[in-house]
């Protein structure tokens, strides 16, 4: 099993929707500059609150990275492959 089959087997809609909603606040301050290139990434805007809340402008950097916990791929793979439920789950996971 891929580290994508565990992540999305653990991935519920509910417990996500009501992560985002904990940023709500939070991302009332993020600059809006960052949310138009996350826009124009293609990143999701629901995944795009989380990560530039807690990242700030690195999150635009970190979308690139390969990452460990996403079996050496980058967070924009997930998002070009359809993977997105699977990145949402690895977010919730991530150390805060």
């Amino acid at each position: 099993m891929s580290v994508k089959d565990l992540y999305l087997a653990e991935f519920n809609q509910s417990s996500w929707d009501s992560f985002v909603q904990l940023f709500e606040k939070s991302n009332l301050h993020v600059d809006p500059k960052w949310a138009e290139c996350a826009e124009q990434r293609g990143i999701q805007a629901d995944i795009s609150k989380v990560i530039l809340c807690e990242m700030g402008e690195y999150a635009l950097r970190w979308i690139d990275m390969k990452v460990p916990a996403l079996g050496d791929e980058s967070p924009a793979s997930y998002l070009e492959n359809g993977d997105t439920n699977a990145l949402r789950a690895a977010i919730m996971r991530m150390p805060r």
